[in-house]
């Protein structure tokens, strides 16, 4: 909590004998940065969520959501060229008649989609 205090996100009150106090409005930031953090925000993120309005902090996890749903599909689609590399083989490297460059040939073979049931068998 120390951490917090010098990172200015929050002031913690200190009693006489310097124990920390906690009142609802700290143990309600506290809560509120563990959720955050859950969620995958680095400090300084937390930091400028807490700062702001509460519709601007559902813009920040509409982001952050956005964020979330590209990479999944970024992971999707390598797990799916790796089930077909695995049920086809290796793809052959274009020859120059083919009239396609390595990553014209890539993009062609994004274009491939695989039955998940097939996927489910290579699984296994």
């Amino acid at each position: 909590m120390q951490y917090y205090d010098d990172e200015k996100i929050f002031t913690i009150r200190r009693s006489e004998k310097n124990h920390r106090l906690y009142d609802e409005e700290a143990l309600n930031k506290i809560w509120k940065i563990m959720v955050y953090k859950e969620i995958g925000f680095e400090l300084k993120e937390i930091k400028q969520i807490l700062s702001v309005s509460n519709d601007k902090q559902k813009e920040f996890l509409r982001l952050r959501m956005k964020k979330i749903r590209d990479v999944v599909r970024k992971l999707q689609y390598q797990e799916d060229f790796i089930s077909w590399i695995l049920l086809y083989g290796m793809p052959q490297k274009p020859v120059e008649n083919d009239n396609m460059t390595y990553l014209e040939s890539l993009k062609a073979l994004r274009k491939n989609k695989i039955d998940k049931y097939e996927i489910e068998y290579l699984i296994k």
